[in-house]
């Protein structure tokens, strides 16, 4: 029960993070549009943003078609997540920090509540 309770924050946790990365896109573009930086830096950061939801995306689709059942404790199910999320080379290490980041909000949001 508490593992399946993690996988379902923990995909909670991983769409804001991809709502996250596209407010953070959004913001560039509009600063674009106010002449606040260059279409140039604004196309290298959009570039580097899209690429990183789209490895958090791929990752975030193969973390969730773990079958909860496959572990019994958290800890095991957390150990199988970070493998998938640092098991994805050549991706830019943004994104390995990022999912990690709210694997360990999860974690600490399950020792507080549940």
């Amino acid at each position: 029960m508490m593992v399946e309770k993690f996988f379902k924050i923990l995909s909670i946790e991983f769409s804001d993070l991809e709502e996250e990365l596209n407010i953070l896109i959004d913001l560039i573009n509009k600063k674009r549009d106010r002449h606040e930086i260059t279409e140039y830096v604004m196309k290298a950061n959009s570039t580097l943003l899209k690429r990183e939801l789209v490895d958090m995306l791929i990752i975030h689709k193969k973390i969730m078609e773990i079958s909860p059942d496959n572990y019994q404790t958290v800890e095991e199910a957390t150990v199988a997540v970070i493998d998938i999320i640092y098991g994805f080379t050549g991706i830019p290490e943004a994104v390995h920090t990022y999912m990690e980041k709210r694997v360990q909000k999860v974690l600490r949001y399950m020792d507080e509540v549940c």
